[in-house]
């Protein structure tokens, strides 16, 4: 293209600016950037620095008490070379309205780092951290859920499989933990009233209705045949073992029952029955009986017993009661069913028509024990209880009451499933399989009976299968009214709004690439697919999120381990601050995106593993819905740190929100959370390579060496930055960034903390020197606006362009003096093309070549960062900006790139 040769300025305002990925950077348009990494997109008016994140809790799992196969806890002393795998949040009520929250995590067993004897733990267990009214205080306690698990491809821990499927879910009052291929795990926060403290979690290994209640008539003889009880017991007369078997044996029914029948003019043996005075003397005839036990906490309830046939003739009257056993952690209510007399209706299908006599309250009718036999024997201890009720109502009475609709037949447990969700009472449950590491499965989701109250009661009724055989849904997800079900290949609706589940399949192809890969966002899930971000809608319409379709298909989704990277991404909203983050565990890379101002920018560095909606408890007292993310060591079996342990994190709302903010500073600007020294200068610290270098496992068990180096005081006797080994451990799993001053065009270095002392600083790197000052984990900033053009002309592309130089303005520049980095530098960047790493780098110096000290100040720039003598050449060139000082507060307002157009057939070279 002909031009004149122009001396040119390209302006850039940052007033409102988003990062766009959908395409190159060579597509990017005018007016949007390429890259906004480190900001904060809560509001518009120019780019101020991301606030950082804030502890919110570490993990106990030394704290826990018993381990029953283990003895003692493995993680004693240990929990700073421990692993936690996955985790997730919950909030529950105990009692009326004591709130129960807390965490679910899977840890790995310490290795062993024995000198000599190294060994790999590949060892789990399932854990629970809660926080809870304790005596009227609140305070953490920790358990064991389930202790020495296996992996079997179920913990995804091996990257050839990543088969990992796990969820959690709540009914108020109950928690659920799924697994795939694993009976689900159920947990109960008893509260007791006096004194005013929660009890030990009730927990339930197999979640279910369990086996059917053991019922019968009471008998005696030689055939044993139906008979009134006696007034005495003896070695003929009373119950036999055999009627009730240890309720609280898992092989055994919750709950089992004796029906008998009393001549009115005789007293029961055993304990006084309290109500037999009153009960009703039924007429000769046929009666059918059951029972079904019920915890009124929790809304669980028992499989519906078998029917008993009640029959007696004659012209004399009988009074019926009931003698029980029961587990009194799992059930505190009994409802009795029977029928009316069958003579008196329809005959024997009147015996089918159960209706409610009583719902009793177990304690009501508890004794010390039951009339048995001489020799027979009776469990006792632990939560067992003892009950006797007798009956009380009249036919014509009965006949009002509630009728039994449901199927009589349930699964006593709930399906080994990864995946659960509640949709309005009922549990859907998919991806199920009946071993761990079964992968076979027909892909199909079960859910509970929609006209029973408790979660627990599968039928084989409520069940959907696939079109495509296993096509299991991953995760569940809710979307405004209905509940989305997102599979590898597609997405199914599932609506209750008719009082039963239907199910919908739809946008075949459309699947989510993981189980932790989506969220919802009012009433949209937004999911990832192997093509960038989807929007599924409650009216089955599908968007596309094209902001980031570059970065998941060229960047995420590259190479032969593109798939295996995608299914540990994690996606979570942050209520607080409306934004949802979209975090890439492997390339420590979170994309942001801010629904206040429909801003998208990205956060790099980040030693997160997962990201996943959860409670925290604000200030005022209330639960409040956070994006919570959790971070283990870089390498666990370096860390020496015993004040170290695995912890949650979430985002600071402003930038003074830090649990452990730095000591006298005003403006605490850097990533992570701890009351350390965020900025040193090169005459106060010291860089050494240790004699031997530390060994550790990796992921898979490889057993390797970590090539460290010590950063210390001048002295080389303490940690440069802290004297607390809290604030010391805060530091682990941080980067530390050079800030050169010797050279414009030198590029600063960053390197990785893998362990912290009072002693010193261990880092992960072999070029780290003391000639240069640093920055403790700073929040890295970073601007790469759209390529240079004046207009989106097709013409534009024909142009050649020549930058020689880059300037700045800035505004709210603020540093505390003592606490800020001693160079207060912004470094300028060009890249070429679709090159990944810059082409030219530049510090703004003065006219001599000489670095300015403190060139990040308010308004324009003073001193411009200059590209040599004739820059670069070429049509597409893109400008950028960095920074990475901690503790220094600041508002990038715009850019200025200054340089030449030159003519496409220009005869003379300038390169």
């Amino acid at each position: 293209m002909q031009v004149p040769e122009t001396d040119i300025v390209w302006p850039y305002s940052l007033l409102k600016v988003s990062e766009n990925k959908s395409t190159s950077r060579t597509g990017i348009p005018i007016g949007s950037a390429y890259e906004l990494i480190g900001v904060d997109g809560s509001s518009d008016g120019g780019l101020k620095p991301f606030p950082g994140f804030r502890e919110m809790h570490r993990f106990r799992m030394a704290n826990a008490s018993v381990f029953p196969i283990a003895g003692l806890n493995p993680y004693a002393g240990l929990r700073h070379r421990t692993r936690v795998i996955d985790f997730w949040s919950f909030s529950v009520i105990a009692g009326a309205n004591k709130r129960v929250w807390g965490f679910v995590y899977v840890a790995k067993r310490p290795n062993d780092m024995t000198p000599g004897s190294e060994t790999c733990d590949s060892t789990f267990d399932l854990m629970m951290d809660y926080y809870a009214p304790q005596g009227g205080v609140s305070s953490w306690s920790s358990i064991v859920l389930q202790e020495a698990m296996s992996d079997a491809g179920v913990l995804g821990t091996d990257d050839s499989k990543n088969n990992s499927v796990m969820s959690v879910e709540t009914t108020g009052r109950m928690l659920y933990i799924f697994r795939r291929g694993v009976a689900p795990v159920s947990v109960f926060f008893k509260y007791a009233t006096s004194p005013s403290v929660l009890t030990t979690p009730i927990i339930n290994e197999s979640a279910g209705p369990g086996k059917k209640s053991t019922v019968g008539m009471y008998q005696q003889g030689t055939p044993a045949v139906d008979t009134d009880f006696p007034a005495t017991t003896s070695a003929t007369e009373g119950h036999i073992s055999a009627s009730f078997p240890d309720p609280t044996s898992a092989a055994n029914a919750p709950g089992s029952v004796v029906f008998c029948r009393l001549d009115p003019a005789v007293t029961a043996a055993g304990t006084a029955i309290s109500n037999i005075g009153t009960g009703n003397q039924f007429d000769a005839g046929t009666y059918s009986l059951a029972v079904q036990f019920e915890d009124s906490r929790s809304g669980r309830k028992s499989q519906f017993s078998q029917s008993v046939e009640f029959t007696f003739t004659g012209t004399s009257t009988k009074k019926l009661f009931v003698d029980g056993i029961y587990d009194s952690s799992k059930f505190d209510v009994v409802n009795i069913y029977r029928s009316v007399r069958t003579q008196n209706a329809a005959g024997a299908y009147t015996g089918g028509i159960m209706q409610l006599e009583a719902r009793v309250t177990l304690s009501s009718y508890d004794v010390a024990t039951l009339p048995m036999r001489t020799a027979a024997t009776l469990p006792s201890g632990g939560d067992i209880k003892y009950f006797r009720y007798a009956y009380q109502l009249k036919d014509s009475a009965l006949v009002m009451q509630d009728v039994f609709l449901d199927r009589a037949a349930f699964y006593e447990t709930m399906p080994k499933g990864g995946a659960g969700a509640l949709l309005d009472g009922t549990m859907l449950v998919g991806n199920i399989s009946e071993e761990p590491g079964d992968l076979t499965g027909t892909g199909e989701t079960r859910w509970s009976s929609s006209t029973e109250t408790s979660v627990e009661m599968f039928t084989a009724k409520g069940q959907y299968q696939p079109p495509s055989v296993g096509d299991a849904v991953t995760c569940f997800r809710r979307c405004g009214q209905m509940m989305v079900g997102l599979t590898r290949s597609g997405v199914q609706y599932y609506d209750k709004s008719s009082g039963f589940v239907k199910v919908v399949p739809a946008h075949q192809g459309f699947g989510a690439v993981g189980p932790y890969a989506a969220c919802s966002v009012g009433p949209v899930v937004y999911y990832l697919n192997y093509r960038g971000l989807k929007a599924a809608f409650p009216d089955g319409k599908l968007d596309d999120v094209q902001s980031i379709d570059d970065l998941v298909m060229d960047e995420w989704y590259s190479g032969t381990t593109g798939a295996q990277e995608l299914t540990k991404v994690s996606i979570a909203f942050d209520s607080a601050t409306l934004c949802m983050y979209v975090l890439n565990p492997t390339r420590r890379t979170a994309v942001q995106m801010w629904f206040s101002t429909g801003v998208v920018s990205e956060l790099r560095d980040q030693m997160f593993s997962k990201v996943t909606q959860g409670w925290w408890e604000d200030d005022d007292g209330q639960l409040v819905p956070r994006a919570l993310f959790l971070m283990n060591a870089p390498y666990p079996d370096v860390v020496t740190n015993t004040s170290f342990g695995p912890a949650v994190f979430m985002p600071c709302r402003t930038e003074g929100d830090k649990k452990y903010p730095e000591t006298g500073v005003s403006e605490p600007i850097y990533m992570f959370d701890s009351d350390s020294l965020h900025a040193l200068g090169a005459s106060s610290i010291k860089v050494t390579t240790p004699g031997s270098m530390p060994t550790y496992f990796s992921d898979s068990c490889i057993f390797g060496s970590l090539n460290v180096q010590e950063v210390t005081n001048v002295a080389g006797t303490q940690n440069p930055a802290t004297t607390s080994s809290a604030n010391a451990s805060r530091m682990i799993g941080t980067w530390i960034y050079t800030n050169r001053s010797d050279s414009k065009g030198a590029t600063d270095s960053k390197h990785l903390i893998v362990d912290a002392t009072t002693t010193r600083i261990l880092v992960a790197s072999t070029t780290l020197t003391d000639s240069y000052s640093i920055s403790i984990d700073p929040v890295y900033f970073k601007w790469v606006g759209h390529p240079l053009r004046m207009s989106e002309d097709a013409n534009e592309e024909f142009v050649v362009k020549q930058p020689s130089s880059i300037g700045c303005v800035f505004t709210d520049v603020q540093s505390t003096t003592g606490k800020a980095p001693e160079w207060l530098l912004w470094n300028a960047l060009l890249y070429r093309n679709n090159d990944t790493d810059p082409y030219m780098y530049s510090k703004p110096t003065d006219r001599e070549g000489s670095i300015v000290k403190t060139s990040l100040s308010t308004g324009d720039s003073a001193v411009w960062a200059s590209f040599d003598k004739h820059g670069i050449l070429g049509q597409w060139i893109t400008p950028g900006i960095e920074i990475y000082l901690s503790n220094v507060r600041y508002r990038l307002i715009g850019a200025q790139v200054k340089g030449r157009m030159l003519p496409t057939d220009r005869t003379r070279r300038t390169y």
